[in-house]
């Protein structure tokens, strides 16, 4: 099949026309050195995400979110679009929280130093606590 010479310039200026755009339209690709300090804060940053992103993964924070009236998958979707600084400050916040546990670990620790002061006062004979205890005379 053969085509006229008008067909083969109107198809030719088509197509310079298109390229002519594509070239116009794409932005020119621009090449940097990344510094490695940027590059680690952004690990960093990322690493810290992630961290924030598992915490909202809990069962136990998925509960309170839900008693509190909030939807669990809501607020890590937040947590996405939160700013780096942001997610600093939630990180941190979250490394000083107090570690699990009621306090009966506690109470039980402070009965037995209790125990132990006791025991030595009355060995001194300063009180007489425990009748099990054989003092000097």
């Amino acid at each position: 099949m053969r085509f006229s010479r008008t067909t083969q310039r109107w198809v030719a200026g088509f197509t310079m026309v298109v390229f002519s755009l594509l070239c116009v339209l794409s932005a020119p690709a621009k090449a940097a050195m990344v510094d490695t300090a940027t590059a680690i804060k952004t690990a960093a940053d990322d690493q810290l995400r992630q961290k924030v992103a598992a915490f909202f993964d809990r069962r136990d924070v998925q509960k309170q979110l839900a008693v509190w009236g909030v939807d669990p998958q809501e607020a890590k979707a937040r947590v996405q679009t939160l700013t780096d600084d942001e997610v600093r400050v939630l990180a941190d916040k979250i490394d000083r929280m107090p570690a699990g546990g009621d306090g009966l670990g506690f109470l039980i620790g402070l009965l037995i130093i209790g125990f132990i002061v006791l025991v030595i006062l009355d060995l001194m004979g300063v009180t007489d606590v425990f009748t099990f205890i054989k003092k000097k005379r």
